[in-house]
C-alpha cells in the first residue's frame, strides 16, 4: 500500500486577503466564507488579527460560533496584550489556534532588541499563548532575510517553547523556489528537530512564484500551506488555494483533506471583492 502524506491547507482569505488594496469583508461574510471552506475540507482558517482590531476580534467570535470542524485561527504579535486579545477572540472555538509571529530579520528589529531579548520574547509568548488555545503556531517574520544561524536558534527555542507547527514565510515575496528550497533545506539540516513539528510555508507572488515556493519544500518534509482564495493578500497577493491543491493532488505522493470543488468559495469572494 502506498503511503500518501497529507498536506495540511491553511487558508488566510479573511485576515491576509484583506490586505489586498480596497477589499473588507463584513463579519456576516466572513462567516459565509469560513462555512464554504469548511465545507471543502480546509484545515485551519485564519479570520483575524484581534490585537490590532475591534472588528477581527468580533469576526473571529462570529467564526468560531459556527466552525465545528476546521480550526479556527488568531494573528498575534508577542505582547502580552495581543496574546490575550486572541485567546478572547477564540473562546468559543472547538478547535483554536494562535498564530504568534515574530521578527527574526535583526537588521529591521528594534534597535533596543539584542538575540537574547528576541529568544526570549519567542518563548514566553509561546509559553503565555499555550494556555489559551489548541495548540500555537508560530511564524519566523521575515524569515527568507534572517540571518540563517539565528533563525535556526530561534527556530529552536520556538519547537522547544511548545509550537506544534513551525511557518517559514516569504514575507515579501522576495524568493525564488530554487531559494527558498535551499532555504528549507539548510533549516532542516541545522534544526532536526523540525523533524518533530508540522512544517508551514507562507509565500507571497510578488515575483511569481507563490505556488511554486509553495509546493518546493515538500520532499523535504514541509506539511502545511497558507494560502487564500483566488490569491488574495497584501500586495501581489499569497498563494492562489485553487491551484495549490490542484497541484498537490497532481502529485501521486501526496494528498489533502480538500474534497470538494472550489469554485463556489472562489465565486462567493468574487463577489465580494
Amino acid at each position: 500500500m502506498t503511503f500518501n502524506p497529507s498536506i495540511l491547507i491553511f487558508d488566510t482569505t479573511l485576515r491576509d486577503g484583506e490586505l489586498t488594496p480596497g477589499v473588507q469583508f463584513s463579519s456576516e461574510n466572513k462567516v459565509k466564507m469560513a462555512q464554504q471552506l469548511e465545507e471543502t475540507g480546509v484545515n485551519t482558517i485564519e479570520v483575524g488579527y484581534p490585537g490590532q482590531r475591534q472588528k477581527d476580534l468580533d469576526d473571529i467570535v462570529a467564526v468560531s460560533q459556527v466552525i465545528k470542524k476546521s480550526v479556527v485561527c488568531a494573528l498575534s504579535g508577542s505582547k502580552t496584550h495581543e496574546i490575550q486579545q486572541a485567546a478572547k477572540a477564540l473562546k468559543k472555538s472547538q478547535n483554536s489556534c494562535i498564530n504568534l509571529y515574530t521578527l527574526v530579520n535583526l537588521k529591521f528589529a528594534s534597535k533596543t532588541l539584542d538575540e537574547q531579548t528576541i529568544l526570549s520574547e519567542i518563548n514566553q509568548s509561546i509559553l503565555f499563548a499555550k494556555n489559551y488555545c489548541s495548540f500555537v503556531q508560530w511564524s519566523a517574520f521575515d524569515a527568507t532575510r534572517s540571518d540563517i544561524d539565528f533563525l535556526s536558534q530561534a527556530i529552536q527555542t520556538a519547537i522547544e517553547s511548545g509550537a506544534k507547527i513551525i511557518s517559514i514565510p516569504d514575507s515579501l515575496g522576495i524568493a525564488s523556489p530554487q531559494e527558498f528550497y535551499n532555504l528549507l533545506q539548510n533549516l532542516y539540516q541545522q534544526v532536526p528537530q523540525l523533524k518533530q513539528v508540522t512544517v508551514s510555508v507562507h509565500c507571497h507572488d510578488d515575483l511569481g512564484t507563490a505556488v511554486d515556493n509553495s509546493l518546493i519544500g515538500l520532499e523535504l518534509g514541509v506539511r502545511q500551506i497558507e494560502c487564500a482564495v483566488n490569491g488574495l493578500g497584501a500586495r501581489k497577493g499569497n498563494a492562489n488555494l485553487a491551484q495549490v491543491v490542484d497541484k498537490i493532488k497532481s502529485i501521486r505522493d501526496f494528498q489533502t483533506s480538500v474534497h470538494t470543488n472550489l469554485n463556489s468559495v472562489q465565486q462567493l469572494v468574487n463577489r465580494l471583492v
